[in-house]
């Protein structure tokens, strides 16, 4: 579950990327990059056999949720100001895609935390 949802992770990752690369600005990026490279250190934890799980494991987690935060308030600000305006053409992939990335992220991070692979 957590190689499948790690993998699905990079995805989102690389596609957001993609859609959002002209507007991005750095933190974005710099975030995007933290959840690869977390998502990379994982799947070759468990290509490796897993073990105790590593402080880098951790640290890059919350890191990764302080992105999840970033995201979250950009995505409310966008809800907002589509529900004022009644805009919603232009800003439902964001919304979407935005969502389904937080909760992948989310996800990742308690499956890593409380539910680490057997060995």
């Amino acid at each position: 579950m957590l190689r499948s949802l790690s993998y699905v992770n990079i995805l989102l990752a690389i596609v957001y990327l993609l859609m959002f690369l002209l507007n991005g600005s750095t933190m974005v990026i710099l975030g995007l990059l933290l959840v690869v490279i977390l998502n990379i250190l994982v799947i070759k934890k468990i290509q490796d056999g897993w073990g105790k799980t590593k402080w880098i494991h951790y640290g890059l987690s919350l890191c990764c949720l302080g992105f999840a935060a970033f995201l979250l308030v950009g995505l409310v600000h966008i809800v907002r100001s589509s529900i004022a305006y009644h805009y919603f053409s232009n800003t439902l992939t964001y919304i979407v895609l935005t969502g389904l990335f937080l909760l992948c992220i989310i996800v990742h991070f308690l499956l890593l935390c409380f539910y680490p692979p057997e060995a």
